[in-house]
């Protein structure tokens, strides 16, 4: 239904809400008993039905000027497009139902035009009639148009009635009102249009008049327009309310009015009313103006209902004749005067962008139509301190160390407008997860040191400030990394397996601290109870690997084995030893045997070589005799060390060598021996070498020819010297030499034919080693001694020192070892007697150590005392606390607190003793103290205490008294007067025994005359006070 139409039905019936439909279907039939051919063609007939529905649709919304003929020109079309059939075998069933739907439409377009009744100007009564000759149930739609027969029609009904009642129809308009039928899915033609003409009546309410303009005296009211509702509108009556009564003040033709003769600054009610033929319309909504008043009163000044660091929030009250307001601020640093920031009709505004802690000013002025007031009284308002920016990245200050570094950094360029109090600083170490930041610093100056770091460990760091506006941000982390140190002890080797006989395999494991540095690599050493230091030529694995093969060992032998890691630093400390048996093996090679020619036989005779953890079975004894020299026969076996050959062909070299055999298996052959029937000199000796020494020469030889007769001896001669060394003895040395002097050695061999060739070299002993110098100790301290000693005359630079120390448990440690003349020996322990030996090494090689050096380190003063802090501050008097020091020995720790005046600085001793704890007195009240801790040592070894350092100093601020110096609990009461006194008296002698105790006790100095003079008057001081308080209470 479209808007602004209503209907009513008058019969019973069910209107129809849906949409408005685009065609209409014949009614569906039953076709149960058809074959399919048939239901086919039915089908394709009732689509062009529907099309031909869909072309003639146009005229439910647009009926022609007449629907009766537009109808059957459509049925005439109808009929002869429904008469061919595409594939033209059509039964004439088909025909008779195509014929009966076409009637059916028929009838349903002969519907009779409505009838209307009971027309006002807003409603009418439409009626109709069905068709006629139809009798099945029918639908009815009722259309109607605004624009003539011509014009666009709308649904408003649908539904079974014959008759509906039209509402909210315009007053005299003319419409056109038509009808049509549907029969299930056949909608017939519209019928022929009846016209309807609404009459006029009075106009409709206008609308609320506006204020055009306005003065003291007068108004200007317009409206619009008001609805004639078909009648043209005479005039418009205005009418004011005076006193509760409406009166009328105009009546005009025009939507405008002028109201002259009013009072200023006074509120009006108006409403207006149309009139035309039909009559008088209801009146507008009421609506009140007020005509115009002087300028406005000089306003207050604004108020602060807000500060913050950049804005000002300021506020003001409206007053009735206020209609807007300008608000002008000053910045006195820009010198520009004052200037406009706000002009509207709000109470408040926001001032943005300000600087922070900065004063500005600020005035107000109101205006209306009238006129704008004088400016406000001058204020000055002042914004807040700003969280301050972020401090610049941290710095290094200095060398970074292997637990500490020192930091510093720049303060933030935005402050907040205040000076920064406090600066933070918080630490997080890098490599380590799920760590947070820790506070390692904060005070008020903008550098600290960081302490109690890992070696070779990179931290984060970043810093915040404070100021009376906030906490700032972090600033950018700073990335550091400490030095790294040597790594620690590793655990002792453990074996990869089992030992072998020429080898053992090891496994390795790395310290439980690198030190902060990577290890680089693995020493692994041959470790012996008698040497305290590894030699260098001792290591036997040096690698990366954590898997090593100790190879060219000695079968079934006791070995021990020691590691240790290094990094790029340095190398740690050896671990403990881990003690091994090599595996057994075959014998060793054994000599060759020992080979005497007899009338008819040769005599053999050998020695036992080392059988390497299994003893020895049985020997085997092979010979072959020329001109197969490479074929051997077996001649003896057993476990004698020697036998007789009966069988040796005489006037024969015999070859022989020997195999021993163990559990294990056989050894090597030994080297071949030969027996000849006629013997001769030995050769000239081969392998002649000599290592010279300062008054020696080591002289090494090999085997000579024997030719065919055993040796017997070695002759070995040098200058005046001459010996001789038995055969197997291939090394001899000659003593009794002259140091760097030139000497030839001749050895010879000799059998029982006779001496054989000589052989010579030339060699020059050496110089001899160089005497111990003398040491001294120049500095002793707590824990060092710095030790000196005098180089000798000649060959200074040459020479190498070495300084052993032996210890307080008589342990022998080589503290230096170099070129140099002194060296500072630390890590030592206080009052503690320590042995120096000294030696000095040259080319030749170390000479002697020198005799004991005893020397002794001193006492060591105690550390400086941390954690001093101040509480209970008071008007006179406060409390100082601070941590206990760790007792060094037996010895017992005083404390010395002592007190100065910030602007002297001239420190007093206020308290000496064991506690950690102490109470200062006697202070002024409004004034600056420094208070500093320093420790004592009492030693008993000591003649006199050792004083430490004191400790930084604490400054603290004790607050002034109030001015109001009379005490709230005086009272009138003599009983009261008496306690007070008896109270300060008491006080006063207190502190006069706490003051001779002071003087007397604690190791001070006797009292002068002049203090005991003081000590006297203030006794007679106490006594006469303590008297006249007395006889006051006697007396009143």
């Amino acid at each position: 239904m479209p808007h602004g139409y209503a209907f009513n039905p008058l019969q019973p019936g069910v209107l129809g809400h849906g949409p408005h439909p685009q065609g209409h279907s014949p009614p569906p039939h039953s076709f149960h008993n058809k074959d399919e051919r048939t239901q086919r063609q039915y089908n394709k007939l009732k689509r062009k039905l529907e099309q031909k529905q869909l072309r003639e649709n146009s005229l439910t919304t647009t009926p022609p000027l007449s629907p009766r003929k537009e109808m059957n020109g459509n049925s005439r079309k109808g009929v002869s497009s429904v008469g061919t059939s595409e594939d033209g075998e059509e039964s004439s069933s088909l025909q008779d139902e195509e014929e009966d739907m076409l009637n059916l439409s028929d009838i349903l377009a002969n519907i009779k035009a409505p009838q209307v009744s009971e027309v006002t100007s807003r409603t009418a009564l439409v009626q109709w009639c069905p068709p006629q000759n139809c009798t099945q149930e029918l639908r009815y739609e009722v259309l109607l148009s605004d624009r003539g027969k011509e014009g666009k029609y709308k649904s408003i009904y649908r539904g079974e009635a014959l008759s509906c009642r039209i509402e909210d129809l315009r007053p005299g308009t003319e419409y056109c009102v038509c009808v049509s039928a549907r029969s299930e899915h056949i909608t017939g033609c519209a019928s022929e249009p009846t016209v309807l003409s609404t009459p006029p009546c009075k106009p409709d309410p206008p609308p609320m008049p506006k204020l055009s303009s306005r003065s003291k005296n007068a108004l200007n009211l317009k409206w619009q327009a008001a609805q004639d509702n078909g009648s043209h509108i005479d005039c418009y009556i205005v009418e004011c309310n005076t006193n509760g009564v409406w009166s009328e003040v105009t009546r005009t033709k025009n939507k405008q009015a002028h109201i002259p003769k009013l009072k200023p600054a006074t509120p009006f009610t108006f409403r207006i009313a149309a009139v035309n033929q039909c009559g008088t319309s209801d009146y507008s909504p009421a609506v009140t103006y007020e005509t115009c008043d002087s300028p406005p009163a000089q306003p207050a000044p604004p108020t602060l209902s807000q500060a913050t660091p950049t804005t000002l929030a300021l506020r003001w009250e409206a007053r009735p004749h206020d209609d807007d307001f300008s608000l002008q601020m000053e910045d006195p640093e820009s010198k520009h005067g004052y200037l406009a920031v706000y002009s509207g009709k709000e109470t408040s505004y926001v001032c943005t962008n300000l600087r922070k802690n900065a004063l500005y000013k600020f005035r107000l002025r109101s205006q209306n139509e009238e006129g704008a007031s004088q400016w406000s009284e001058e204020v000055s308002f002042t914004t807040v301190p700003g969280k301050p920016g972020c401090p610049s990245r941290p710095q290094l200050k200095g060398k970074i160390h292997s637990h500490s570094f020192r930091l510093r950094w720049d303060p933030p360029v935005d402050k907040g407008g205040a000076l920064i109090s406090n600066y933070t600083v918080q630490l997080m170490q890098s490599n380590k997860e799920s760590s947070d930041y820790q506070v390692v610093y904060s005070g008020a100056t903008p550098m600290c040191t960081v302490e109690r770091l890992s070696p070779g460990t990179s931290y984060q760091v970043r810093v915040n400030c404070e100021g009376p506006g906030g906490v700032s941000g972090f600033s950018d982390v700073a990335l550091f990394t400490t030095e790294s140190v040597c790594p620690g002890r590793c655990p002792p080797p453990r074996l990869q397996g089992r030992p072998r006989p020429r080898s053992i395999p090891l496994k390795l494991a790395f310290p439980e601290t690198d030190g902060g540095s990577p290890v680089t690599e693995f020493m692994v050493a041959m470790h012996s109870e008698q040497e305290k230091e590894v030699e260098a030529d001792r290591i036997l694995y040096r690698g990366k690997e954590s898997e090593c093969m100790i190879s060219d060992l000695q079968p079934a032998h006791a070995y021990s084995f020691i590691v240790r890691a290094a990094n790029k630093v340095g190398v740690g400390p050896w671990s403990e030893p881990l003690s091994v048996v090599s595996g057994c093996a075959p014998p060793d090679r054994p000599d060759p045997p020992v080979m005497n020619a007899l009338g008819g036989g040769v005599t053999c005779a050998w020695t036992t070589p080392n059988h390497n953890g299994s003893p020895i079975t049985h020997y085997v004894l092979l010979m072959a005799t020329p001109p197969a020299c490479d074929s051997f026969t077996q001649v003896y076996a057993g476990p004698a060390t020697q036998c007789e050959l009966k069988s040796v062909p005489p006037a024969t070299i015999c070859l022989f060598k020997l195999q021993a055999h163990n559990s294990i298996g056989p050894s090597e052959w030994s080297a071949l021996s030969s027996v000849n029937t006629s013997a001769g000199v030995p050769g000239a000796v081969p392998g002649l070498r000599a290592v010279p020494g300062p008054t020696s020469v080591e002289v090494t030889w090999a085997q000579p020819q024997s030719n065919g007769d055993p040796l017997i001896h070695y002759i070995v001669e040098a200058a005046e010297f001459t010996t001789t060394v038995p055969e197997g003895t291939y090394t001899c040395t000659v003593e009794n030499l002259t140091p760097s002097t030139s000497y030839k050695v001749r050895v010879r061999g000799v059998n029982g034919v006779g001496v054989g060739a000589a052989s010579s070299v030339k060699v020059f002993t050496l110089a001899l080693p160089p005497s111990p110098p003398s040491i001294v100790c120049t500095t002793a301290g707590h824990n060092y001694l710095k030790l000196k000693w005098t180089a000798p005359s000649s060959n200074a630079g040459n020479l190498q020192y070495t300084v052993t120390m032996w210890g307080p448990n008589n342990r022998k440690t080589v503290v230096y070892e170099g070129t140099g003349t002194s060296h500072k020996v630390s890590r030592l322990q206080e009052q503690t007697e320590y042995k120096f030996t000294i030696a000095a090494a040259n080319s030749t090689g170390k000479g002697p150590e020198s005799e004991f050096h005893n020397f002794t380190t001193v006492i060591a003063p105690p550390p400086p005392v941390k954690g001093v802090k101040v509480t209970d501050v008071g008007h006179r008097h406060c409390s100082v606390e601070w941590l206990p020091l760790r007792a060094q020995g037996t010895d017992a720790i005083d404390y010395i607190v002592q007190c100065a005046r910030l602007r002297e600085q001239i420190y007093k001793q206020v308290y000496r003793g064991k506690d950690t704890r102490c109470d200062v007195s006697d202070l002024e009240a409004g004034a600056d103290y420094l208070v500093r801790v320093g420790a004592v040592r009492l030693s008993g070894a000591h003649p006199h205490p050792i004083e430490g350092p004191f400790s930084p100093p604490v400054t603290l601020s004790t607050p002034p008294v109030p001015h109001d110096t009379t005490p709230t609990h005086a009272v009138r009461h003599q009983a009261h007067h008496v306690a007070v006194a008896y109270d300060t008296a008491a006080f006063v002698w207190l502190k006069f025994l706490t003051f001779v105790c002071f003087f007397q006790g604690g190791g001070r100095k006797p009292l002068t005359d002049q203090q005991w003079a003081g000590i006297i008057l203030c006794c007679f001081s106490v006594l006469a006070v303590l008297f006249a308080v007395i006889v006051a209470n006697h007396i009143y």
